[in-house]
């Protein structure tokens, strides 16, 4: 049986679903860090990357692609980061 989203209202004919939601049930354990990354997912919360100890930028950058394409996969829903990213690709 699939999960069932939890919604929140929001403007009308959009729909607002939660990112640590879909981050935690698309398979993506807080603590989460791709093999050979010093960037990883908060133990204390799914929405927070940090640096366990130098991390590169290109680091976070690759854990935010991975939960990001992890997340469209499993729920068709794409991620959108809430900081501006100057400089990256």
């Amino acid at each position: 049986m699939a999960p069932e989203f939890p919604e929140f209202d929001s403007s009308p004919g959009d729909v607002k679903l939660s990112a640590a939601w879909l981050i935690d049930n698309a398979g993506i354990p807080r603590g989460f860090a791709l093999a050979g990354s010093n960037a990883a997912i908060s133990s204390k919360h799914t929405l927070a990357i940090i640096n366990r100890g130098g991390a590169t930028a290109n680091e976070v950058l690759e854990l935010a692609r991975y939960i990001t394409i992890r997340v469209h996969d499993a729920f068709g829903v794409m991620l959108e980061p809430e900081p501006t990213m100057i400089g990256f690709d």
